[in-house]
């Protein structure tokens, strides 16, 4: 989005003008697509374990930054200009925050050690469609920077993102925005939910009501599954059950995204005591099937064999069948791929539920593990999973192996 008052960058132009093509031409200063290239090709170099490809850039980028319409690109394309055109810092080149970023720090209180990376890219802020594609790349971006951890300033950092997407949103003539917004928020949600942040839900709302503004049926069908497995977190069976059926309902969901839908529902009526739950996950694995061809699943990439089996083993739990849970989370906690800190967490957890009726030190062991991947993957989710172990344990409290869980517990929660 151009500004009417906007100031040529002449430091930028004047660096680009001192440098000579690679092959020469007879004295010519490096042109704008000459300039571009050897950016992208920096980007390689600079992010090899990357995909350097969303940053890629051309002649027009090079211009708008000339004539000052951005003054802040990603700070993938700044470390290349640098690389590129041998400077130390972005000052030289004329690159700094605009002035309205400045204006708006104070909306969010955030770390002041963490403003810098919370900035906006200029290029995010231009007009619909074109902007479309780059916010979906930064959202990209930051997911991948964020596993497998999660923090407070990654919040502030998105949050910042979603005060300028609104203004964004709100401008546009069409609905392409909407879409964005809604994946945007569902990732704040998700942020908000393993921070510990009250407004996980709040977030997840809005991001439901995005989906359908934009009818984005995998997304509106991926919000509910999400709305489900809070009412779950929370316990709200009925609720858990009546959000999975509306996620059923939808056409055109992915069969991973379907999976999810109908595991949040096999849980939901495991947690009624309903057998049909046995049901809701035949059905989920018969699916999977359908997945492991099929293309991949934008929301739903987590969503494997192992997972599947997790939740089948939790729903066992649920009905009363500890011992066949147990036998099939150990399974899986020493057998098999990598899996997220979080998810293997909550299976910690859920283990130590199997073994808190029998074994009441070998289920704080494994709270003990849950709490550890909480502390190594920044997540509140993950913490709250082992209240139910906790309550149970706290009548046995005076053995040796159940006292450090039960502490670490309480540090988790209060600090001390």
């Amino acid at each position: 989005m151009k500004d009417r008052g906007s100031v040529p960058n002449r430091l930028l132009a004047d660096a680009r003008r001192r440098m000579r093509p690679p092959h020469g031409r007879g004295g010519a200063p490096l042109s704008r697509t000459e300039l571009a290239d050897a950016v992208n090709a920096a980007l390689d170099h600079l992010y090899p374990a990357r995909q350097a490809a969303a940053h890629y850039v051309d002649h027009s980028w090079v211009g708008k930054l000339e004539r000052g319409e951005h003054r802040w690109p990603s700070a993938e394309r700044r470390a290349a200009l640098r690389r590129v055109l041998n400077v130390d810092n972005d000052e030289a080149l004329g690159l700094t925050p605009s002035r309205r970023r400045d204006d708006r720090a104070g909306e969010v209180s955030e770390d002041p050690v963490a403003i810098t990376d919370s900035e906006v890219d200029d290029e995010l802020a231009g007009e619909v469609p074109d902007t479309v594609e780059a916010w979906l790349h930064e959202l990209d971006d930051l997911t991948s920077l964020n596993r497998p951890h999660t923090s407070d300033s990654v919040r502030g950092r998105v949050r910042r993102h979603l005060t300028v997407l609104e203004r964004l949103r709100r401008g546009a003539a069409d609905r392409s925005l909407a879409g964005v917004d809604a994946r945007w928020s569902e990732f704040m949600s998700w942020i908000s939910d393993n921070t510990g942040d009250p407004n996980g839900d709040v977030w997840l709302s809005r991001s439901h009501r995005r989906a359908s503004d934009a009818g984005d049926q995998p997304l509106i069908a991926y919000t509910l599954m999400r709305q489900s497995q809070r009412a779950l977190d929370h316990g709200d069976a009925r609720r858990a059950i009546e959000l999975s059926r509306q996620s059923l309902t939808l056409a055109a969901v992915p069969p991973r995204t379907r999976v999810l839908c109908l595991s949040r529902m096999a849980e939901g009526l495991a947690c009624a005591g309903d057998d049909d739950a046995f049901l809701a996950m035949s059905a989920a694995r018969r699916e999977l099937g359908s997945a492991m061809i099929d293309a991949p699943d934008t929301f739903a990439q987590h969503c494997d064999l192992r997972y599947v089996t997790a939740v089948d083993a939790r729903c066992r739990q649920l009905l009363g069948d500890p011992a066949t849970a147990a036998e099939i989370l150990e399974t899986l906690l020493t057998v098999g791929g990598a899996t997220s800190p979080i998810d293997t967490g909550v299976w910690h957890a859920y283990l130590g539920e199997c073994y808190l009726p029998v074994a009441p030190e070998r289920a704080a062991q494994h709270g003990e593990q849950a709490l550890q991947l909480a502390r190594t993957a920044g997540s509140y989710r993950v913490v709250r999973a082992t209240q139910p172990l906790v309550l149970g344990l706290r009548r046995h409290g005076a053995l040796t192996g159940v006292r450090p869980f039960l502490d670490a517990y309480r540090v988790a929660l209060t600090g001390r």
